[in-house]
């Protein structure tokens, strides 16, 4: 028994590294969503970018953390280009994602848009927003562990 301890202390789990793909496929989610609401425009596609969106926002809380404590100590908070640009486009991620679900849950009541009233456009854009960021962490951070 001690030795399946021993052994289970010996891993380190790397939380960032398990956590990223969640926030990533939750916002690949909402963009193909919204991609189907837009040419096919069932509610249904609707709804489904806007829980997308909000599993993407919960999720993308405790990755954000876990990649500035993953930078702070095993990097030592080392200020390069890669390391900034991802905070960067980390930070710009939740200051998309947070309002437009707030917007979407509040102010719209998770009800459907038509396609072509400007409410759908503007969680399209948002969307598109996000799956480009999720692209370029995805970019950079294989950049990091890839070279």
């Amino acid at each position: 028994m001690s030795s399946a301890i021993h052994l289970i202390q010996r891993y380190k789990i790397h939380w960032h590294v398990l956590l990223i793909h969640f926030p990533i496929s939750f916002f690949v989610a909402a963009f193909g969503a919204q991609i189907l609401h837009l040419f096919i425009s069932p509610a249904c596609f609707e709804l489904a970018t806007n829980v997308a969106i909000a599993a993407g926002v919960i999720t993308l809380i405790p990755t954000t953390l876990s990649g500035w404590s993953s930078w702070k100590n095993n990097y030592k908070g080392t200020k390069i280009t890669l390391f900034r640009r991802k905070i960067t486009i980390s930070f710009v991620m939740l200051g998309i994602s947070v309002p437009l679900i707030i917007w979407r849950s509040f102010a719209l009541s998770f009800l459907e848009e038509a396609p072509e009233s400007p409410a759908h456009w503007i969680v399209f854009f948002g969307t598109t927003l996000l799956i480009g960021g999720a692209i370029a962490e995805g970019y950079y951070g294989g950049r990091l562990h890839h070279r």
